[in-house]
């Protein structure tokens, strides 16, 4: 347990430090972002859309990404209670069941059921069980292949060259990727996995949770608005 690396020297320092990473990623989020309040929802909804919201605006993607699948879960399961369905039986329907009793009772429009199942299969199933590879799917990467043993001796040398000054850190990343790349995707080298599924959260997170903000709030005037 001695050779443990800790997270931060100074404790402080490395607040601010997580602090100013944050900023920056509201800075960027928060103008694309909902201002208005939610419609009337239930408090745990409220409180599940406000925790998504805040996973978003801080660029915590991953996370905000499983919550917008937890989010449109619990919409259906509160619509269910409505309609007479127990917090007991609730509890034993996973998204998928719970989407399939609502369509049985015919309580939601075909329109609301087709987005559900469609952010089910894409959204909260692969990120609930981290299926990298599904996520991943359609990613292709420029490589650049170098015989492992040369990578280390080669990485060294560059290293030195570039603190003597003899060349540049952009001299020597062309230098380490001379020649002509090959195309690959996870399927070929699986750490590519993690780094589409990264990419395509940049891309994409603010895009998702807008679309699953927009359903939300129509949703929640549909079926929640208290009754005069």
């Amino acid at each position: 347990m001695g050779n443990e690396i800790s997270l931060w020297k100074d404790r402080d320092e490395f607040i601010q430090d997580h602090l100013e990473i944050i900023k920056k990623s509201l800075s960027e989020n928060l103008s694309q972002m909902p201002e208005k309040d939610l419609p009337f929802m239930e408090p745990h909804l409220r409180a599940l859309y406000f925790e998504t919201y805040f996973l978003i605006a801080q660029g915590f993607y991953n996370s905000g990404l499983i919550l917008c699948g937890v989010l449109l879960e619990a919409l259906v399961k509160e619509k269910l209670f409505m309609e007479g369905v127990s917090d007991e039986n609730l509890e034993e329907l996973d998204f998928g069941k719970a989407t399939n009793k609502a369509k049985g009772m015919r309580i939601l429009s075909d329109e609301e059921l087709t987005f559900f199942d469609k952010r089910k299969d894409t959204l909260r199933n692969p990120y609930a069980h981290n299926n990298r590879m599904k996520l991943s799917k359609g990613f292709e990467f420029a490589v650049w292949k170098i015989p492992s043993q040369e990578i280390v001796p080669k990485i060294i040398s560059l290293l030195e060259r570039t603190q003597k000054g003899e060349i540049t850190e952009e001299q020597a990343r062309r230098e380490l990727m001379k020649g002509e790349p090959e195309t690959m995707t996870s399927k070929d080298f699986r750490p590519l996995a993690q780094v589409a599924k990264s990419e395509m959260e940049n891309r994409f997170a603010l895009e998702i949770f807008l679309e699953i903000d927009k359903f939300t709030r129509a949703f929640a005037e549909k079926y929640f608005r208290p009754k005069k």
